[in-house]
């Protein structure tokens, strides 16, 4: 059991870099002022997440059965290169953004479920307001550009 949980929480640490990586690629496009901030912001957040998963440290008897989660279901299916292969318009980029954070969302609600500590559930509990706040506001960028746009 520990062994699937240290699986699942240095994934859940790739997740965090990958999407500083997604952040700072998107950043490079942007093609506002605003925009670049925004995503800088977002990239920032993200290696914040990073460290306050790596500082967790939680014995075997604080979790339960980590066997029902599966990595695979936390993944996206659109992958992206390093240099994020950004031929990708803004809208896809806000698009695929939105579906990432959805993701990280659903991976730190089920990881919060094995965690019986206080402290494991608060912290996803912060985790997981934290993304949905990026969700929220990559939403509102999205409608703001595809309004603006049309």
């Amino acid at each position: 059991m520990v062994n699937q949980y240290k699986d699942i929480l240095e994934f859940a640490i790739e997740r965090e870099m990958d999407a500083y990586t997604f952040y700072t690629q998107a950043q490079k496009l942007a093609k506002t002022t605003n925009a670049r901030t925004f995503f800088d912001q977002l990239a920032k957040q993200e290696l914040v997440h990073k460290q306050k998963l790596e500082a967790m440290r939680l014995s075997s008897e604080l979790l339960m059965d980590l066997s029902v989660l599966n990595i695979d279901d936390y993944k996206n299916d659109e992958a992206f290169s390093p240099d994020m292969q950004f031929h990708m318009e803004y809208q896809q980029i806000l698009l695929l953004a939105i579906k990432r954070e959805n993701l990280s969302v659903r991976l730190y609600t089920d990881m919060r479920g094995a965690v019986k500590d206080s402290e494991g559930k608060q912290l996803f509990d912060r985790l997981i307001k934290e993304e949905e706040a990026h969700r929220d506001a990559l939403q509102i960028e999205y409608d703001a550009y595809v309004l603006t746009e049309d």
